[in-house]
């Protein structure tokens, strides 16, 4: 895949939209749904399935839940897992306050938006694109409480200094700015997984990757498989940038992958 048709794709999943809904929660099952106060936002998030350590996805710029439709059922199947949308995004009632965010901020949200749905951890962070700086931020702030983590052609921390103009900050979604030198900041450099489970998936055939902006991407996606020193960094040869709808049985392989490793004695 090209350069500039993933610049196309991620300024396209700012299009998402959708519509709040009200908490509910399933005293059988568990399962939670709906807008909650949390980290001074309010946020939609739907929480389902058994089993430790929860999955906690986060979506591309501008992305809401309704991209994850191919692997929300599957994952259920292997661990409990939680979905929720940024503030203006699908469900999510616009942002209150500043207009202008970053990653670390998002990372703070999510993590209080977890606790106020009553998540505790343990968690594997799943992140597409822009939120695989979320991630980092979170597992930077926080690695006590991250078990996992699965980049999906993720962004890399300093991607808004390369040549490619879609690529320059600030980006936008929902109604926001988002400040990239601060988004940069925010992951610490890295950060240093240690020895925490991380798999990286890069869409496109690396033999395919002719061009100064394909080979800068799939380099930098090699330099976050090295975050950790438990890793795998697999590409998804028949995928565009959305990877879990394109190859979807590639993002339930890599979940599992980190759940047998995380799950062990």
């Amino acid at each position: 895949m090209t350069r500039p048709f993933r610049a196309a794709m991620l300024s396209a999943l700012a299009l998402v939209v959708g519509l709040a809904v009200l908490p509910c929660a399933s005293a059988a099952t568990g399962d939670v749904q709906g807008v909650f106060d949390a980290g001074g936002q309010r946020q939609w998030i739907s929480c389902a399935g058994t089993g430790s350590p929860t999955i906690v996805i986060a979506s591309g710029l501008g992305a809401s839940h309704t991209m994850w439709g191919k692997v929300i059922a599957p994952l259920r199947s292997l661990s409990r897992v939680c979905i929720s949308d940024r503030p203006g995004l699908g469900s999510s009632p616009s942002r209150r306050g500043s207009t202008t965010t970053d990653a670390g901020e998002h990372a703070e949200e999510l993590r209080a938006l977890l606790r106020r749905s009553g998540e505790t951890g343990p968690f594997i962070l799943v992140g597409h694109s822009y939120a695989g700086l979320i991630d980092r931020a979170f597992a930077a702030a926080h690695p006590a409480e991250v078990a996992g983590v699965l980049l999906l052609d993720a962004v890399y921390p300093g991607i808004q200094r390369t040549f490619v103009a879609s690529y320059r900050g600030p980006w936008h979604e929902g109604g926001t700015t988002i400040d990239m030198d601060a988004s940069e900041r925010a992951t610490k450099g890295g950060p240093n997984l240690g020895a925490t489970p991380l798999v990286v998936v890069t869409a496109g055939d690396p033999a395919t990757a002719t061009s100064w902006a394909d080979r800068k991407w799939n380099t930098e996606q090699a330099r976050a498989a090295r975050l950790s020193t438990m890793s795998r960094h697999w590409f998804a040869k028949r995928s565009g940038h959305v990877i879990q709808n394109d190859q979807p049985a590639m993002v339930v392989s890599a979940v599992r992958w980190l759940l047998r490793r995380t799950t062990r004695d």
